[in-house]
């Protein structure tokens, strides 16, 4: 009950996405658990027991926790509870996945490989560092060619139109060569269109990043016989090239929509010259 309640109080603040993984890990994983229990029932070593029976991963068992967590500081904070377990239940460590960027006969082959609206979506992202769902929210409104810049100010995700991920995510990038030559090649087919990258099935926005993983990432890479990464690795490729060309890392973190460089040199720093 005090996970039900913790929920619908709170979930009118959460964005889509927020909310279908606090449903999933409330209903399907932490009642099934331990909603049998009284409040006051539960203890840390169930909580770290239950944990240690569990296959998926650290980071996934810390989501899970987390409305877990937020529910027992409200108990605790109204009073309903003297003592709080999950004060005692420390989050499992989570290994920072090492960034694999494609190398530039890698990148030349998936592009050439690639036609139409299909071949302009994949250049841009190479030559953006957009996120997928930043990508896929990319409005010509938001385009600036006379400048020689695009703006970042709304994302994509389950399909809803949502603020960036950060404050800092809302953001100016400068046009590197290879995404204006895509958006000039795109602007030829969506001109008409508020979205610039269509899904050229249906002609229609991409609703998310699974379709283009699916019939578009997927197939050229199989097909090309390169290493599957993911799409993600594109944005990590973006920041390679330009720390390794020698540009001012704090100018490469303001690009990627990072509060400062401290990330950057953490996850990019042996790109730094």
């Amino acid at each position: 009950e005090a996970l039900k309640g913790w929920f619908s109080r709170n979930r009118k603040r959460w964005e889509a996405s927020t909310t279908r993984d606090y449903e999933s890990a409330i209903w399907s994983t932490l009642i099934p658990q331990f909603g049998k229990f009284y409040l006051t029932e539960l203890t840390p070593s169930m909580i770290k027991e239950w944990t240690t029976t569990l296959t998926i991963s650290n980071k996934r068992i810390n989501n899970i926790l987390g409305p877990l967590r937020q529910t027992y500081d409200e108990a605790f904070h109204d009073e309903l509870i003297d003592i709080n377990p999950m004060q005692r239940v420390k989050n499992l460590s989570v290994v920072q996945r090492e960034p694999n960027p494609f190398r530039s006969g890698e990148i030349e082959a998936i592009i050439n490989h690639l036609q139409g609206q299909e071949r302009n979506l994949i250049q841009f992202a190479f030559w953006s560092g957009l996120r997928t769902s930043e990508l896929i929210a990319l409005r010509w409104k938001d385009i600036d060619f006379d400048n020689n810049r695009f703006y970042v100010r709304i994302a994509k995700v389950l399909g809803r139109h949502k603020t960036t991920k950060t404050t800092n995510g809302e953001r100016t990038v400068d046009l590197q060569p290879g995404a204006r030559e895509a958006l000039m090649n795109q602007y030829l087919v969506t001109q008409h269109h508020e979205t610039v990258f269509l899904d050229p099935l249906h002609n229609l926005p991409w609703t998310s990043d699974q379709p283009i993983r699916r019939k578009v990432w997927i197939p050229a890479l199989k097909t090309l016989d390169i290493p599957y990464r993911n799409p993600y690795q594109m944005r990590h490729t973006f920041a390679s090239i330009l720390l390794s060309r020698g540009d001012n890392p704090m100018w490469v973190a303001s690009q990627m929509g990072h509060k400062d460089w401290g990330m950057v040199r953490k996850v990019y720093g042996r790109w730094i010259p």
